[in-house]
């Protein structure tokens, strides 16, 4: 059996993979490394990334999201994956209840993102004053000015969508 070390030096060839498009060669990869080292999270987030995002299938991401979190608690990339995945699949209350828990536990969390994240839900649930908030909030922390860009952008766009009592309201506010 290979050491550790080799499968972690795998997983970075991995990662270059997905990052290069070659999804098909990262998954056989990631498949090889979590038959030698079942419990390796960082290579259960990769795997659900690509069976999300290149394969759709939803129920197979969100399982290796979920070993990824448990095995590598303090890895933040599954817990962002996972929020966007159950947001995509419009399951509204249980990202709500995985963001609130991610940002009370997760010590490097990002809040800009999880804001995003939740003014994305409330303007899909047309609460657009709501909405309104949580991109104005992501703003506060974020210090990448193209993610900047979006979040006026989004304001921007709620801000569009609103009847003009709720402009009204959120000049008031």
């Amino acid at each position: 059996m290979e050491s550790l070390s080799f499968y972690e030096n795998q997983f970075i060839k991995a990662d270059s993979l997905i990052s290069e498009g070659n999804s098909a060669d990262a998954k056989e990869l990631l498949e090889e490394i979590l038959s030698q080292y079942p419990d390796f999270g960082k290579a259960h987030n990769h795997l659900g990334w690509i069976y999300y995002n290149k394969l759709s299938d939803y129920e197979r991401g969100i399982y290796h999201y979920k070993l990824a979190m448990k095995f590598d608690p303090k890895y933040p990339a599954p817990y962002l994956n996972y929020t966007y995945l159950l947001i995509d699949i419009g399951r509204y209350a249980e990202a709500k209840e995985h963001i609130n828990f991610t940002l009370a536990t997760l010590e490097n969390a990002d809040n800009s993102s999880y804001n995003s994240e939740l003014g994305r839900m409330a303007e899909y649930e047309n609460q657009y004053i709501v909405a309104y908030g949580y991109y104005k909030e992501a703003v506060k922390n974020a210090l990448n000015p193209n993610f900047i860009d979006n979040m006026k952008a989004n304001m921007k766009r709620v801000k569009d969508k609103m009847s003009i009592f709720e402009k009204l309201k959120l000049k008031l506010k």
